[in-house]
């Protein structure tokens, strides 16, 4: 492989990584009932079902509740992937300092969202998206490396 590739290597996943944090926004702040994305997880957590839980009286406004969170989650969501992809855009991952910081801030987001899934929702079917969007920054910080080694 030549630098070239390995620059591809470097900016390719991580944008991916942009691109699947935009898409997983935008369909939490779309979709009707968004906490249903997640539904049998959240039962768990809750151990109660949503019928049971909205059920009740108390709980009537609940649902306009969680869609809000949701809204809100879906909009963080969103907004990481935007400011992931135009980085990436706009550095094109060139330097180390650029790609180095992209990836310290990355692994904390992820080290957050891998302890809040296995804490509390670790039946969760985003445990996937999760360990994608890890094995993504592993190729990237992967092209990085030898792209150093190639310069």
């Amino acid at each position: 492989m030549d630098s070239r590739n390995f620059h591809n290597l470097t900016w390719v996943p991580m944008f991916a990584v942009g691109f699947v944090a935009l898409t997983l926004g935008i369909v939490y702040v779309t979709i009707q009932d968004p906490w249903l994305l997640d539904k049998k997880a959240n039962e768990a957590l809750l151990m109660v079902t949503y019928e049971e839980l909205f059920s009740q009286s108390e709980n009537q406004y609940l649902p306009v509740y969680l869609t809000l969170m949701y809204r809100f989650f879906g909009w963080w969501l969103s907004s990481i992937g935007i400011l992931i992809l135009l980085y990436v855009f706009v550095t094109k991952m060139g330097t180390s300092m650029a790609r180095n910081c992209l990836y310290c801030s990355t692994t904390i987001v992820l080290i957050g969202v891998y302890c809040i899934i296995l804490k509390f929702i670790p039946k969760t079917p985003f445990l996937w998206v999760t360990h994608g969007l890890v094995f993504l920054l592993l190729v990237s910080v992967y092209g990085s490396v030898q792209l150093t080694r190639y310069k």
